[in-house]
Protein backbone atom coordinates (compact mmCIF):
# COMPACT_ATOMS: atom_id res chain seq x y z
CA UNK A 1 0.00 0.00 0.00
CA UNK A 2 1.47 3.36 -1.02
CA UNK A 3 1.36 6.15 1.52
CA UNK A 4 -1.12 8.95 0.96
CA UNK A 5 0.26 12.42 0.27
CA UNK A 6 -1.14 15.34 2.27
CA UNK A 7 0.80 18.61 2.49
CA UNK A 8 0.26 20.64 5.67
CA UNK A 9 0.69 24.25 6.78
CA UNK A 10 1.48 24.95 10.43
CA UNK A 11 1.30 28.38 12.05
CA UNK A 12 3.95 28.96 14.69
CA UNK A 13 2.62 29.44 18.26
CA UNK A 14 -0.79 27.97 17.37
CA UNK A 15 -2.02 24.53 18.30
CA UNK A 16 -2.22 22.32 15.24
CA UNK A 17 -4.30 19.24 14.50
CA UNK A 18 -6.01 17.38 11.72
CA UNK A 19 -8.18 14.29 11.57
CA UNK A 20 -7.52 11.46 9.15
CA UNK A 21 -9.24 8.22 8.27
CA UNK A 22 -6.83 5.67 6.87
CA UNK A 23 -8.07 3.20 4.27
CA UNK A 24 -6.72 0.14 2.53
CA UNK A 25 -6.32 -0.23 -1.25
CA UNK A 26 -9.88 -1.61 -1.45
CA UNK A 27 -11.19 1.61 0.20
CA UNK A 28 -12.15 -0.21 3.42
CA UNK A 29 -10.99 1.28 6.70
CA UNK A 30 -7.56 0.22 7.94
CA UNK A 31 -8.12 -1.30 11.39
CA UNK A 32 -5.73 0.47 13.77
CA UNK A 33 -6.66 -1.64 16.80
CA UNK A 34 -3.37 -3.57 17.02
CA UNK A 35 -1.21 -0.79 15.59
CA UNK A 36 0.89 1.91 17.21
CA UNK A 37 0.87 5.19 15.30
CA UNK A 38 3.87 7.51 15.18
CA UNK A 39 4.90 10.53 13.16
CA UNK A 40 7.63 13.13 12.93
CA UNK A 41 8.49 16.36 11.14
CA UNK A 42 12.08 16.48 9.87
CA UNK A 43 14.17 19.09 8.08
CA UNK A 44 14.87 18.28 4.44
CA UNK A 45 18.52 19.36 4.40
CA UNK A 46 19.88 17.33 7.33
CA UNK A 47 16.99 15.08 8.45
CA UNK A 48 17.05 16.84 11.84
CA UNK A 49 14.00 16.31 14.03
CA UNK A 50 11.70 19.32 14.27
CA UNK A 51 8.75 17.78 16.16
CA UNK A 52 7.03 14.54 17.07
CA UNK A 53 3.27 14.38 16.60
CA UNK A 54 0.83 13.26 19.25
CA UNK A 55 -1.49 10.78 17.53
CA UNK A 56 -4.73 9.64 19.15
CA UNK A 57 -6.86 6.88 17.65
CA UNK A 58 -10.41 8.24 17.64
CA UNK A 59 -12.01 5.16 16.05
CA UNK A 60 -9.42 2.38 15.86
CA UNK A 61 -11.59 -0.14 14.01
CA UNK A 62 -12.72 2.59 11.60
CA UNK A 63 -9.15 3.74 10.87
CA UNK A 64 -9.56 7.23 12.33
CA UNK A 65 -6.99 9.27 14.24
CA UNK A 66 -6.19 12.85 15.23
CA UNK A 67 -2.65 14.09 14.59
CA UNK A 68 -1.58 17.13 16.61
CA UNK A 69 1.12 19.46 17.93
CA UNK A 70 0.96 21.74 20.96
CA UNK A 71 1.48 25.51 20.95
CA UNK A 72 4.94 24.98 22.47
CA UNK A 73 5.86 22.51 19.74
CA UNK A 74 4.78 24.79 16.90
CA UNK A 75 6.55 27.77 18.50
CA UNK A 76 9.82 25.80 18.43
CA UNK A 77 9.63 24.96 14.72
CA UNK A 78 12.27 26.53 12.47
CA UNK A 79 11.68 28.13 9.09
CA UNK A 80 13.45 25.33 7.22
CA UNK A 81 11.86 23.22 4.49
CA UNK A 82 10.45 20.11 6.17
CA UNK A 83 8.58 16.91 5.46
CA UNK A 84 6.63 14.58 7.72
CA UNK A 85 5.37 11.03 7.73
CA UNK A 86 2.99 8.89 9.76
CA UNK A 87 3.64 5.18 10.38
CA UNK A 88 1.48 2.37 11.77
CA UNK A 89 3.43 -0.42 13.47
CA UNK A 90 1.48 -3.66 13.96
CA UNK A 91 1.95 -6.00 16.90
CA UNK A 92 3.01 -8.71 14.39
CA UNK A 93 6.13 -6.66 13.54
CA UNK A 94 4.96 -5.21 10.23
CA UNK A 95 4.94 -1.49 9.54
CA UNK A 96 3.00 0.70 7.10
CA UNK A 97 3.80 4.24 6.02
CA UNK A 98 0.33 5.77 6.02
CA UNK A 99 0.85 9.41 5.16
CA UNK A 100 3.60 11.78 4.03
CA UNK A 101 3.91 15.33 2.76
CA UNK A 102 5.64 18.66 2.88
CA UNK A 103 5.33 21.02 5.83
CA UNK A 104 5.00 24.77 5.36
CA UNK A 105 5.71 26.72 8.54
CA UNK A 106 4.15 30.18 8.81
CA UNK A 107 5.62 32.80 11.14
CA UNK A 108 3.30 35.06 13.09
CA UNK A 109 3.65 38.69 14.14
CA UNK A 110 2.70 38.19 17.79
CA UNK A 111 5.54 36.64 19.78
CA UNK A 112 4.18 36.58 23.34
Amino acid sequence: MAAGIFNITIEKRATFSFDSTFTQADSNALDLTNRTLSGEIRRNFDNGLEATFTIVKTNAAGGSATISLTKAQTAALTDNACTYDIFADHTDGTSLKLLTGSVTIVNNITSA
